[in-house]
């Protein structure tokens, strides 16, 4: 039997060009939403990553296959002219990925920010995201980062990795299967053993969490001599650190004692972690106020 579009939706009452955003399964075809589908099978063009992987989706969720044209990171700059002149032609498109919404970090953003700087309707329709999925199933609140792939280079990812240790947000990396275990080992090494899951196979037949710290993640994952699939790491946050204060009191008791101001002011600034500036104006004050 066929995918059932089910109720029609009010808001596919589509008149005129426009850009539909759609957001396809990521590994569970009964993920995809009816409005989803029923704006894969009205369209006039569908731009997605690989027109074949798009095409088996199509049949598979027994829809009609429309026009479709590749839209992949390597030729997505030189596909926006002609998707805005379709949709300028008073056509509707829509932009697809493999899977997931397009454009978070897959290809789509750069055709988005073009249609909407030729002044065209864009129409984001959700569905599916490996990133609000893995989050969701963590347990981490307070807001997320999305990094996206890490750096590759072991010496790039260090400093990628040390960039992001005062972050308080719950932070998220996609990664392959190949090279996960490498990056788990630089983040514990960087960060300390932090909590983290890592996603594995999101919605598919074989879904996975691996935790609930980094430190477990890769003893499992150097038990197993590997994993196979989509990766999705998700890693707490790091802490709040309060900065000690200086008073007044123990910076006179420094001048006194005959230190100088720029002298002080640099104990100032590295104990509160202000600017040296900052720390200057406050120092001289104090020592203002000994005369």
């Amino acid at each position: 039997m066929g995918y059932k579009l089910g109720m029609k939706s009010e808001f596919m009452a589509v008149s005129g060009g426009v850009l539909q955003v759609v957001g396809t399964p990521i590994g569970n075809l009964a993920d995809m939403s009816p409005r989803a589908g029923e704006a894969m099978e009205k369209a006039d063009l569908i731009a997605c990553e690989d027109t074949r992987r798009t095409g088996q989706l199509l049949r598979l969720l027994g829809l009609k296959t429309p026009k479709m044209v590749s839209c992949y990171k390597e030729n997505e700059g030189a596909r926006m002219a002609q998707i805005v002149a379709e949709i300028a032609a008073g056509k509707r498109v829509v932009l697809v990925s493999d899977g997931g919404m397009p454009g978070i970090s897959d290809p789509g953003a750069k055709v988005v920010a073009a249609v909407r700087a030729a002044g065209l309707r864009v129409e984001v329709i959700p569905g599916p995201s490996a990133v609000a999925t893995a989050v969701a199933g963590s347990g981490f609140d307070g807001g997320f980062v999305f990094a996206g792939f890490p750096e590759r280079k072991d010496k790039a990812l260090r400093v990628q990795l040390a960039g992001l240790a005062a972050e308080e947000r719950t932070l998220v990396f996609y990664e392959s299967p190949q090279r996960v275990e490498d990056t788990v080992a630089v983040a514990l090494d960087v960060w300390g053993n932090r909590p983290a899951w890592l996603a594995r196979e999101l919605t598919k037949m074989h879904e996975e969490w691996m935790g609930p710290d980094l430190a477990s993640i890769l003893a499992e994952i150097k038990v197993r001599g590997g994993v196979k699939g989509e990766c999705v790491l998700v890693v707490a946050g790091g802490q709040r650190v309060e900065a000690e204060s200086v008073d007044d009191a123990a910076i006179a008791a420094r001048l006194a004692a005959g230190d100088s101001v720029k002298t002080v002011a640099g104990w100032v600034a590295d104990v509160e972690k202000v600017s040296k500036s900052d720390a200057y104006t406050r120092v001289q004050t104090v020592k203002d106020g000994l005369k």
